[in-house]
C-alpha cells in the first residue's frame, strides 16, 4: 500500500514538472520552488525528458514472469476453491487448462506472492 501511494506521490512531481517544462520554464530552481520539489529530483526528470522525451519510467531489465495477470488469478481461484491443492496439481492445472508448461517451484513462488 505505502509502495503504491509513493509511486502515484511520484507521478504527480513527474507530471508537474513536465508541465512546467513544456510551459517554457527550462530552470529547475523556479521548477522545484512552484510545487515543492526537490532540485535533484527535478534535475532528474529534466534529463530523463531531454533523453526520452518523456516521464514515463524506464523499462527494466531482467526476464519476464511466467506467469501471466489472468493466469495468477486463475491460479489464486483455484487454491481458494480447493485449498489442500498440491503445487503439482496446480502446475498440471496450469499446462491442461491453460497451455502453460510451469514448474512446482515456479506455483510455490507465486502462491507466496499472492499472500
Amino acid at each position: 500500500m505505502c509502495s503504491q501511494r509513493n509511486s502515484n506521490i511520484m507521478k504527480t512531481k513527474r507530471s508537474a514538472i513536465l508541465h512546467f517544462w513544456q510551459n517554457g520554464e527550462r530552470s529547475p530552481a523556479v521548477i522545484s520552488c512552484m510545487p515543492k520539489i526537490s532540485i535533484p529530483t527535478v534535475n532528474y526528470n529534466i534529463k530523463k525528458i531531454k533523453e526520452q522525451g518523456t516521464i514515463e519510467d524506464r523499462p527494466r531489465q531482467g526476464r519476464p514472469r511466467k506467469i501471466s495477470g489472468t493466469d495468477n488469478i486463475a491460479l489464486g481461484q483455484w487454491i481458494r476453491r480447493d485449498n489442500e491443492s498440491t503445487s503439482k496439481q496446480l502446475a498440471h492445472k496450469l499446462l491442461y487448462e491453460r497451455d502453460l508448461s510451469v514448474s512446482v517451484w515456479t506455483v510455490r513462488r507465486q502462491f507466496e506472492r499472492l499472500d
